[in-house]
């Protein structure tokens, strides 16, 4: 099974991209009006819920030989 810190940078190194997107482009769309404010939280809470499945399936011991 891997180490609880290394699933732990694994699921935050595979969202970090998203979240940088997410804040340097979607905010001030939202800001602009040219995007509607419910679209930031919601790529956010969608990181959040990959991360932890990430986290999850990484720690989950497999069957295989």
């Amino acid at each position: 099974m891997i180490p609880r810190r290394a699933r732990l940078r694994i699921a935050l190194s595979s969202t970090l991209p998203v979240l940088v997107v997410t804040v340097l482009v979607l905010f001030p769309l939202s800001v602009a009006g040219l995007l509607p404010w419910s679209v930031p939280p919601a790529v956010l809470l969608a990181q959040a819920v990959q991360a932890w499945l990430v986290l999850h399936r990484l720690g989950r011991p497999t069957g295989g030989s």
